[in-house]
């Protein structure tokens, strides 16, 4: 219950914290204040977990294999980081290694929040209610590069394509899912004629015909998960992702058609758009793909950005004579809809695949614990 009450405090205080970030023509000097804030509430409890999250003692193994030039399937990125941190420290203390994670991975996704969002709380509101922080406290390599490809999407959106594709090979020394953005964001960021939908659907289509043949090619790009079946059976068709992609979809033809602006001129909307037409059809035609939810949320992410601007967009609609402030009721319905998100967050926290309750802090751990290598007979297991 305790760590329930935790997590409810750190999303409730930092979302008080992001509402009073104003645009970034505001008060710069007070901005940079709250989001100080708001970066520490969300650092310390990352960097006071300990045995939180359902991948955190694999993790241990991989920062000592690093270490100990032992092979291990991680990336060079992520590799190099721990054998030199812990070279630097003389010992393998494995809680300075999440920390620096958590500390690169959450300036990222903030500093992406705040530069590119039209509406800095809506969008870190939605970022907390899809559990994308409490996440990080899982497959660290991956939520960094996330984040770091979430930076990089503002270069996609001002067609800076060579700093775009810098960021992008950086997150992909640390988990190498991050190389496929570098084909899928270019393309979402054109503009898409009828027969790009019509391509779209060929190419889903494709998926459900020829599932074999992408698994044969997948393999072959991923040579190190020939000999893992449990990692290529690890794909599945997630329902929760598929409603809430389609219901953002809905939700942007209905405001784009209600106010009657053309949306082509607002290719901040048209680019986050055609990423989550990208990622339904993702959900339904290749769900055979492993860590499908890892390449879908490099889509879905798009969210947290094209939400609020929906929302400015709806500014003056009117509904004949009905006087309705429609942009308020938008933004009532997406707050009492982002805490049903959160709270079915919450509500499976403590399952196998996610484990990041219940929060252990070294803090109540005695300091021997705190520095980590396996016990020969757990390392012969976990390899």
């Amino acid at each position: 219950m305790a760590g329930y009450v935790l997590y409810i405090i750190i999303a409730l205080v930092s979302c008080f914290a992001a509402f009073r970030v104003s645009s970034r023509e505001g008060n710069e000097a007070a901005n940079k204040i709250r989001l100080s804030i708001i970066f520490w509430i969300l650092f310390i409890p990352s960097a006071l977990r300990i045995y939180t999250g359902n991948d955190y003692r694999t993790y241990i193994y991989h920062f000592h294999d690093s270490y100990r030039d032992i092979f291990v399937v991680t990336e060079a990125g992520f590799n190099a980081v721990a054998k030199y941190v812990y070279m630097f420290l003389d010992e393998e203390y494995f809680l300075i290694l999440f920390a620096l994670f958590a500390f690169v991975t959450i300036l990222f996704f903030l500093k992406a929040l705040y530069e590119q969002s039209t509406d800095f709380g809506m969008s870190f509101m939605i970022f907390m209610a899809y559990g994308l922080y409490f996440q990080t406290y899982n497959t660290v390599r991956y939520y960094m590069a996330l984040a770091i490809v979430f930076y990089a999407m503002r270069f996609v959106r001002d067609r800076q394509y060579v700093k775009f594709m810098l960021a992008v090979l950086i997150a992909a020394l640390f988990h190498k899912t991050a190389v496929a953005v570098l084909l899928i964001y270019p393309v979402c960021r054109m503009r898409w004629q009828i027969y790009h939908y019509v391509l779209i659907l060929i190419a889903g289509i494709s998926g459900l015909v020829f599932k074999s043949q992408y698994m044969e090619l997948f393999v072959k790009l991923y040579p190190s998960y020939k000999n893992e079946p449990e990692y290529l059976a690890s794909g599945g068709m997630s329902l929760i992702n598929i409603i809430r992609v389609a219901a953002v979809i809905v939700f942007a033809v209905a405001v784009m058609l209600l106010s009657k602006k053309d949306p082509e001129k607002n290719e901040a909307v048209r680019f986050y758009f055609q990423m989550n037409v990208a990622a339904l059809v993702l959900y339904l035609c290749f769900s055979f793909v492993p860590f499908l939810s890892r390449l879908g949320y490099y889509l879905i992410i798009s969210q947290v950005l094209l939400i609020p601007e929906l929302i400015k967009m709806s500014e003056g609609l009117k509904f004949n004579n009905i006087k309705l402030d429609i942009k308020k009721v938008l933004e009532t319905g997406v707050t009492f809809c982002a805490v049903v998100c959160f709270a079915m967050f919450m509500y499976k926290a403590t399952a196998e695949n996610v484990k990041i309750l219940p929060y252990s802090t070294w803090l109540t751990y005695d300091s021997r614990e705190m520095i980590g290598y396996p016990e020969m007979e757990q390392y012969i297991q976990i390899r």
